[in-house]
This record gives structure tokens, C-alpha cells and sequence, in this order.
């Protein structure tokens, strides 16, 4: 592991260049060390120098100054001097993630063989234990940190056999254990605890005689490495040009930026074009997918090609229903049905009275169609109209319909939609409208009334754990489908009413400005007789 790189500066007698540049390889071909040399002259004639190190936004970092750093100005010519040394820490962000890791294992190992020898109730002659047998499987070598802790407590150490041949390690444990030559056996894999545990039975069947042996395993379901930078992470939705997308879309790469994955993040207004970007990231050997499920059906045998290509699948936003059937290790999202019932409950306590257009903008989009059951189930003042206008502009397919007069508010399903039929009746909407969907916008809008309310629907949250989901299947030690069995993660909906709108409002005004702008207390200019205007505080706030 590479942790200090020490610097020493040379310095030629009257040098009076700056910034020279040296760039010392850290051992692999895409990493580097890129310093520099800051020399300056100072008025008693001496020449002081510094190392900068280039960060990795680019930028230069803080001049650092040896402790012998000066050359003097009577210093012999044509000699070279040396500064004290400068150290870098080359450590990077994955080495001490994984440096972390290790020591936490070791640590967990020091107290498995703590465990062991008050099980075996060895405290007073612990050295008559035979040692602790630990199978390392090579493809889980990091677990074999473990097997060093339980070295450092277990009395008489631990052996240790590191194979992937699983016949190789059964001959060995049954050889031992007809010996008698282990005391227990600590497995780092599946396979190899499995391998194991055969082995240990076969043994037992045929020599009765001999003491239970017990195998351990340590259960570390994740890989904590890093996936290699050329692996491919998949992250599919649909919308098009929806601001619920562009958000989404841009959370996704801030979580591929924090995660440090490769991540390729789409989104389309057609169902087709969904599949197609599922089979190419098939095509392109991905090593994740997720993908929301707009229209199971067609989505389903793209999903199928990325499950039999051996690439987990993993779904977000719509078709909680259909993941587990269409074969989607597990599913993150809103839960849809609640939020159009919450929605219905909030018109209730609103006081409304007669029919709400439901608007679907995505006519094979099951998330919304089981927004608008949602609401028809719990609105108890009318009936719900579950209207589809798909190739027609939402303000005019809206107000054409609320000419006839008989619509009492309308539930605009994505916050494009709210906008839009907001924006076509401004600014002073007839018709009542609420909608899913957040912006600062809609807050303003709401606490002013032209918005009845709105219904939180998450874009961020779903789609940076989606991303974070695609690299969870990925790095699972276990088959996800198996083990997540098509569980959903649903988050549950909020109302944004007034209230809470001007408390997120209020949140983002800076408390200087409160006090300028808002307090009662403050003179609001009247008494002021300078002239100069300072203490009014008339006008819009």
C-alpha cells in the first residue's frame, strides 16, 4: 500500500525560477503526482522555497514550506543544496475505505476468538485447544483479515487454507478432523462453509466417535471494494422532458459521482426505445441495471435478456406490482396507489365538492393509472374523471374540458403537468388544481393560493438510490434475486399544504433578511425625517 511519498527539493545556488514542475509516478498507469517548486527571492537576498501539489480539480493546493528552506545569498556557488523533506500522502480515497475495512475485520476476528475460547470454556488451560481452521475462498480473500484477528485472541492460532479447489479443501478438512487436529472452522464464502459442512458430516457418520466439530460463517453480504472504472452501471427511466426527469437525471450522476461508478443514465418518452437502451447496455456487458418499469409487459423481455446475460436487474418510480414478476431483484419507488389516496383525503379536507379530473400524460404509464385508483378510492364528495390526453397540449385539453362546467378541481399527476394548466390560467386560476411534483415555484404558489396543494413525489430519492441499488446488486456476495426475493422499498407520500409550503419557504430566506424585510418591529419608515430613505420599508416583501 502506498501511503507517504517523501519529497526532498534540490536547490541550485541562485535559482530564481518559479513553478518548476515534477511529476513522480505513484505505481499505476492513470495515477500521478504532479508537484511544483515555489522559489521567491526576499529582500535580504536570501531565496525561499515551497512545494505546491496539484489537486484533483486542478487547482494548486497550499504552498508547503520545509523547515531548512531558505538558501542564503553568500551560499557557495555551483554547489546544490537540500531542503527538509516535504511529505505527500499518495493514500487514496479506496485504499483508506479498504485500509478501514480490514482493521474492522481484525478487529471482529480478535473478538470471534475472544467468543471461542469462553464457548469452549477454556479460560483456565486455553493452550489445550487445538487451533482454529479458517478456509479463505481466493474470491473473498478480504474476509481473510478475519482469520488473522481470531489469531491475535484464539490461544493456539488459527490454520489456514486458501483454495477455490472446494475437492481439495473437503480432503483437507476431513483429514484434520479424523486427526484431531482443529478445534472448530471458520469459512469466509458460501461455497467453501458448504463445502465444509459435508465434509464435517461425512466424517462424522463414519467415525461417531469423534468430537462435533462446528463451522462458522462470517456473513459479509457486500463487496466493499470498488468495481473496476470500466465497469458499466445502467440507470433507465422514462418521461422525456418532464422536470420530474431532469431532476432525476441529474441526481443520478451526483450519486455516480459520490459512488465513483461508471454510471450511463437515460431517459425516454418511448417504451420502445426504454427496451432498446436495456438491451444495449445488455449488448455493452453492464453489470447493473436498473429500470423503471413504466409499461411491465413491454419492458418485460429486455428484462428477461439482462437476467439470462447474468446481469442483475433491479426497478424504480413505476410498477411496483409487476417487479417481482417481471424478474427485478427488488424495487424502490412511490407508493403510487397511497399517494393518489392521500390525495383524495386532502380534497376531502378541503371542502371540495363535485368532479376531479385525474390527468394521465402517460397512457402506459401503470404508476399513474394507479394514482388516479387511489385517489377514486377515497375522494367521498364526487367522482373522479380519469382523463388521458396524450398528444395534446395539457392547458388546452384542461381548460376545453373545464368549459363545460362541471369540474371542481383538477389532479395534475407530474409537476410539468402542474405547471403547465397552472401557467394557461394565469394569473388567476379558475379552476382549483393540485398536483404531484416540487419546486420553489410551487411552494410560492401554494402558500399564495393558486396552488391547492401538492404531493411530494421524491425524484431525488428515488433515483439516487436506484443508482445506489444498481451498485448494491452488483456487489452482493449473493444471488440478489434470491436473497431480496422482489421486496419493495416504498416511500410514503407527503402532503404539501400552505402551511408547510411558507415553512420551506421561510427556510431558504437568510435570517438577516427576515429581520430586514419581515419583522413587525422594524420602523417602517414613517418616523424618518433624514430624507435619505433608509428606514423605508415599503414595497413588495
Amino acid at each position: 500500500m502506498r501511503t507517504l511519498i517523501v519529497l526532498f527539493v534540490g536547490v541550485l545556488i541562485g535559482a530564481a525560477a518559479l513553478g518548476g514542475v515534477w511529476a513522480v509516478e505513484q505505481g499505476t498507469e492513470d495515477e500521478q503526482l504532479e508537484v511544483r517548486v515555489a522559489v521567491k527571492r526576499l529582500d535580504d537576498g536570501r531565496v525561499e522555497i515551497g512545494v505546491q501539489q496539484r489537486e484533483r480539480d486542478g487547482a494548486w493546493g497550499h504552498t508547503q514550506r520545509p523547515e531548512h528552506r531558505f538558501l542564503l545569498p553568500d551560499a557557495e556557488t555551483g554547489k546544490v543544496k537540500y531542503s527538509s523533506a516535504v511529505a505527500f500522502d499518495l493514500t487514496t480515497r479506496a485504499e483508506r475505505i479498504a485500509d478501514a475495512y480490514r482493521a474492522e475485520l481484525v478487529r471482529n476476528g480478535q473478538l470471534y476468538g475472544e467468543y471461542l475460547v469462553r464457548r469452549f470454556h477454556a479460560e483456565d488451560d486455553p493452550e489445550s485447544l487445538p487451533p482454529v481452521l479458517c478456509l479463505i475462498d481466493p474470491r473473498e480473500a478480504a474476509l481473510g483479515a478475519l482469520c488473522d484477528g481470531v489469531g491475535e485472541t484464539f490461544p493456539t492460532g488459527v490454520e489456514v487454507i486458501e483454495s477455490g479447489d472446494y475437492n481439495a479443501v473437503a480432503d483437507e478438512v476431513e483429514r484434520r478432523l479424523r486427526a484431531g487436529e482443529i478445534s472448530q472452522i471458520l469459512a469466509t464464502s458460501n461455497q467453501v462453509l458448504e463445502t465444509a459442512v459435508f465434509a464435517r458430516d461425512h466424517v462424522l457418520v463414519n467415525n461417531p466417535d469423534l468430537d462435533w466439530t462446528w463451522v462458522h460463517y462470517w456473513f459479509e453480504p457486500l463487496d466493499p471494494q470498488l468495481p473496476a472504472n470500466d465497469d458499466l452501471f445502467c440507470v433507465i427511466g422514462h418521461g422525456g422532458r418532464d422536470l420530474f426527469w431532469g431532476v432525476a437525471s441529474d441526481t443520478a450522476l451526483v450519486a455516480a459521482t459520490a459512488l465513483g461508478i461508471n454510471l450511463r443514465s437515460q431517459t425516454f418518452s418511448e417504451v420502445a426505445d426504454q427496451a432498446e437502451a436495456i438491451r444495449q447496455c445488455v449488448e455493452d456487458g453492464a453489470v447493473s441495471i436498473a429500470t423503471t418499469l413504466v409499461s411491465p409487459a413491454d419492458l418485460a423481455p429486455a428484462i428477461a435478456e439482462a437476467t439470462a446475460a447474468g446481469i442483475p436487474v433491479m426497478s424504480f418510480n413505476s410498477g411496483t406490482q409487476a417487479a417481482a414478476d417481471v424478474g427485478s431483484s427488488f424495487h424502490i419507488g412511490l407508493n403510487d396507489r397511497r399517494a393518489g389516496e392521500i390525495a383524495g383525503e386532502q380534497f376531502n379536507r378541503e371542502g371540495t365538492q363535485g368532479t376531479i379530473l385525474c390527468l394521465i400524460h402517460e397512457s402506459n404509464n401503470i404508476g399513474l393509472h394507479e394514482r388516479c385508483e387511489g385517489l377514486a378510492a377515497t375522494y367521498a364528495n364526487g367522482e373522479v374523471e380519469t382523463w388521458d390526453y396524450s398528444g395534446r397540449n395539457a392547458e388546452d385539453a384542461v381548460l376545453e374540458r373545464a368549459a363545460e362546467g362541471d369540474i371542481a378541481a383538477v389532479m395534475a399527476l407530474s409537476d410539468s403537468v402542474g405547471l403547465d394548466v397552472l401557467l394557461a390560467q394565469w394569473p388567476d386560476p379558475e379552476v382549483p388544481l393540485a398536483t404531484f411534483g416540487f419546486n420553489l415555484g410551487f411552494a410560492k404558489w401554494v402558500e399564495e393560493g393558486k396552488i391547492m396543494f401538492a404531493v411530494y413525489d421524491h425524484p431525488l430519492v428515488q433515483t439516487y438510490l436506484s443508482v445506489m441499488g444498481a451498485l448494491l446488486i452488483d456487489r452482493m456476495r449473493l444471488d440478489p434475486v434470491t436473497l431480496f426475493n422482489g421486496m419493495a422499498m416504498l416511500i410514503e407520500p407527503q402532503i404539501a399544504d400552505a402551511e408547510q409550503m411558507r415553512r420551506v419557504t421561510n427556510a431558504l430566506i437568510p435570517q438577516e433578511i427576515q429581520d430586514r424585510y419581515l419583522d413587525d418591529s422594524v420602523d417602517d419608515g414613517e418616523s424618518d425625517d433624514s430624507g435619505d430613505g433608509n428606514g423605508s420599508q415599503n414595497g413588495d416583501s
